[in-house]
């Protein structure tokens, strides 16, 4: 290494001490520009293959080198220009620069080109032209580089301005389909993604080729932007630019996405910390989306203005009088006389109705005079029936997401329901929403619109009051960020919202009802079992009646979609449903309302679902199991057809079932279903489970049943852990491995303990939430078991060694619930004694209980 490398290693080690204390900004990325400027103008005016060059060399930098915008670990792009004369040396000259520039472990980007041949290749290279614009000469020959100036400009820029524009629409267009059409993504790309730093040098390009604005200042002289906007346009970019370095000094490379891992450290970092119900690290995140929404609506003001000014978006002075005072116009809503605004407050939803009913969406300078004029959104405003009436029309229209998306951004959404400002660019500091907490419910109304329009028409059809629904979506987790239950405080706080609406007291209430408990269907569906009637009776008791289980239903549906892929599936949407029919059917009898059911109902029913086995059956046909003598709870957990598979199999399979455990696999939508049948086994759930977890499969349910004969029939809901194919599975080597297990021949806990520790891909993921560890031992949710909640860490294993405990402390295990909600395992377990009493005994639940906290505490630890 030279001296000079040395040397430059030092000064970048300084500045980073310098970072360390405090140096950040754009202040850092000067003198980290400065130190390589130095550094590479060195290495050119000491280069001998430049000396021997006969003709003319220019040095420059390009890109965000060339902005002086140098961050950490980003690359040095360099463009070596000659001319015809030093064209042959070329080669020389470039390896004299490039290699201590490589030897100083910097990554470095370049091309070697004539003036001619430079400007014929940005021509075809859009990313090359917009590189150039950045151009900064360092050394050689100024005559040159001014030379490509007027080439580049002359045969690039003059006249075709229009072609650049919509060039660079293209490119913002791709962008933000790769990485996000808005700003609010919980792990957002602070390069590339929608306010991030390429929208910005977007913005600075367009008005440089276009315009010949150099800078921010320029643009605001120019009148294309206002003083005001570029204050925060300017606060915004600092703020990004400090993020960025941090991303690059603590990961130690070029790294621009601002993933949950490097968060909470830079929260710290920039000092903020927990306070008032929110984490430090969502009040930082909160801060980041406001600078990121900045930049997005800013820039995009700004283009379209530009696109009116060039005349690349309509510009015709046809328009269309959608109503009095409000005007299509070039494909654009706006007011006809923006002083009417004064006199008619209204128009300001007026405006949103129309932009929602036509799919057009504001003129920017509307949405301008829209946020100048929030004052006059009061409390008369608020508690009017004629804009309540308004503001429920569009929320119900045909595609209300870029109407609620352009309220939001004016200010006039949360103007008009100021508990929404709440939740505005309010972070989830989880792996299971993708989006922040106003974005998320702004999602849930599409998702809702969406849903009426695909499948469930007849449903929102039965609704009396369907912009309820409506309105619980748009404010189902406004009481998020307050340290307290969501769901309660958000009831509490839709009393207020929907009193100003005009909603009458019985929808007021049934408002508060769907977002106190519009988490009730997905935990109890994912938790419960489902075929217990006492528990289907409580859940209608709770909802008490149709048109509510409804909304209830659909509101699900419509959250769970809006929360991300995490949290929506068709075993999901399977559950749901089944919850959903059998409440509904419930209520529909009157079993919800208090009044007392008939005992021999459910005998009654059982005995109908006897004869049906029977009548499936070939005339004289014969069984090793007598049907009289089937288990209530198993007849109602199957269809007659299945019962009769069972029963066939009991008999045909009746030597081997003595002997081993059999498997039938079968491919269902949203799982795997395995039909377990043997002979009755301590321990054999806990088994089974444990070898399920080694050929990577994760039990969903499980239902357990034992026949007067000691027959087992069991059925685990399954689905593999990584991407595979039913017809992929080695079930044979599943069924072999099941039946070492049960015969002690496989130690199912060392063949996990291995495969945890010696395999990457089975350890757990990193954690970026706090994980609930807890058990709770409930004799009041069902008739006939004790429930049993277990809250810990996803991890391979865990419900192999909560199973066996169970066994361990002579618990049998009748039904069993594996919901896992991204990194939060919660496992339900039905136990009874093995005579068939509920779990009663104090001293007994608290051994149970210590235990199975000792091992989700133990697996925490060792994730």
């Amino acid at each position: 290494m030279s001296g000079q490398q040395k040397n430059l290693r030092v000064q970048r080690e300084a500045l980073e001490e310098l970072w360390r204390l405090g140096l950040s900004g754009h202040e850092l990325l000067s003198r980290h520009t400065t130190l390589v400027d130095q550094f590479i103008i060195d290495q050119f005016q000491a280069s001998e293959a430049v000396a021997r060059a006969r003709g003319n060399i220019a040095l420059i930098a390009l890109g965000g080198y060339g902005r002086r915008e140098l961050y950490p670990f980003s690359d040095i792009d360099l463009l070596l220009l000659h001319d015809w004369k030093a064209g042959r040396y070329m080669q020389d000259v470039a390896e004299s620069i490039l290699y201590p520039l490589w030897d100083a472990n910097f990554d470095v980007g370049h091309s070697v080109r004539s003036v001619k041949g430079a400007v014929n290749f940005a021509r075809e290279d859009f990313i090359f032209q917009v590189s150039l614009l950045d151009a900064r000469f360092l050394a050689g020959s100024e005559e040159l580089f001014d030379k490509l100036w007027k080439r580049y400009r002359a045969k690039l820029l003059d006249g075709k301005r229009n072609r650049f524009v919509q060039t660079m629409d293209h490119f913002r267009e791709q962008r933000r389909e790769k990485y996000g059409s808005h700003a609010y993504l919980l792990e957002p790309h602070i390069k590339e993604g929608k306010g991030g730093m390429r929208d910005i040098q977007a913005m600075l390009w367009v008005a440089k080729a276009v315009f010949g604005l150099p800078d921010l200042r320029a643009i605001e002289e120019s009148g294309m932007l206002q003083a005001e906007e570029c204050r925060a346009f300017q606060e915004s970019w600092d703020m990004l630019a400090r993020i960025r370095n941090r991303l690059h000094y603590v990961s130690r490379r070029k790294n621009d996405q601002l993933i949950f891992e490097y968060q909470e450290e830079i929260a710290t970092a920039f000092g903020y910390h927990d306070q008032e119900g929110l984490l430090g690290v969502e009040q930082f995140m909160r801060q980041v989306y406001g600078h990121l929404q900045t930049i997005a609506v800013t820039t995009d003001y700004f283009f379209e203005h530009v696109h009116e000014v060039l005349g690349i978006t309509g510009t015709g002075r046809d328009e269309k009088n959608l109503e009095k005072a409000v005007v299509l116009r070039a494909g654009t809503i706006r007011l006809a006389r923006p002083d009417e605004l004064v006199q008619r407050p209204y128009l300001l939803m007026r405006l949103f109705l129309q932009a929602g009913r036509t799919g057009m969406p504001l003129h920017h300078r509307t949405r301008q005079l829209v946020s100048a004029h929030l004052g006059l959104v009061d409390d008369r405003f608020r508690s009017s029936r004629r804009v309540a009436g308004i503001f429920l029309d569009l929320l119900m229209g045909p595609d209300p997401m870029p109407v609620l998306e352009t309220m939001l951004e004016t200010g006039l959404l949360t103007a008009y329901i100021p508990e929404f400002a709440r939740v505005e660019s309010l972070a989830q500091h989880d792996l299971y929403h993708i989006y922040t907490v106003d974005r998320h419910q702004l999602q849930a109304v599409s998702e809702l619109t969406r849903l009426k329009q695909e499948e469930d028409s007849d449903l929102f059809l039965s609704l009396a009051s369907p912009h309820l629904v409506y309105l619980a979506a748009l404010l189902h987790d406004i009481g998020k960020g307050q340290g307290v239950d969501h769901s309660v405080l958000g009831a509490e706080l839709v009393e207020d919202i929907g009193r100003r609406l005009g909603l009458p007291a019985e929808e007021r209430a049934c408002l508060s009802f769907l977002i106190r408990y519009h988490l009730y269907l997905p935990e109890n569906a994912m938790r419960r079992d489902l075929e217990d009637q006492a528990f289907i009776e409580q859940a209608a008791g709770l909802i008490g009646d149709v048109d509510r289980l409804t909304m209830l239903y659909l509101l699900t549906i419509a959250d769970s979609r809006a929360t991300g892929p995490s949290a929506w599936s068709s075993w999901k949407a399977t559950l749901l449903a089944d919850m959903f029919l059998k409440v509904k059917t419930c209520l529909e009898a009157g079993c919800g309302n208090g009044d007392e059911v008939d005992d021999g109902s459910e005998e009654q029913g059982v005995n109908w679902l006897r004869e049906q086995v029977h009548s499936l059956l070939e005339p004289g046909e014969e069984l090793r199991m007598d049907v009289a003598g089937l288990p209530a709870d198993y007849l109602t957990s199957f269809t007659p057809e299945m019962v009769v598979r069972h029963l066939r199999l009991h008999r045909d399979q009746a030597t081997v079932l003595q002997q081993k455990v059999l498997i039938f696999p079968e491919a269902r939508p949203g799982s795997w279903s395995l039909l377990i049948m043997s002979k009755d086994r301590p321990g054999l759930l806990a088994k089974l489970c444990g070898v399920l977890a080694l050929h990577n499969l994760s039990v969903l349910a499980a239902q357990i049943f034992t026949w007067p004969d000691t027959t087992v029939v069991d059925v685990l809901d399954v689905v593999p852990v990584a991407q595979s194919d039913f017809e992929e599975q080695d079930w044979e080597a599943l069924e072999r491995d099941v039946n070492l297990a049960v015969n002690h021949r496989l130690d199912v806990t060392y063949q996990l303990h291995k495969r945890l520790h010696g395999v990457v891909g089975m350890r757990p993921r990193r954690k970026v939430q706090q994980l609930v560890q807890e058990v709770v031992v409930d004799n009041e949710t069902s008739r006939r078991f004790t429930v049993i909640e277990v809250y810990g860490g996803d991890r391979p294993g865990t419900l192999y060694r909560l199973a066996q405990t169970l066994a361990d402390f002579g618990l049998d295990i009748h039904r069993a619930r594996i919901a896992t909600e991204v990194e939060q395992l919660i496992d339900i377990f039905y136990v009874t004694l093995r005579s068939g009493d509920k779990l009663t005994d104090e001293e007994m639940v608290d051994k149970v209980r210590s235990t199975l906290l000792h091992i989700i505490a133990e697996d925490g630890k060792n994730a």
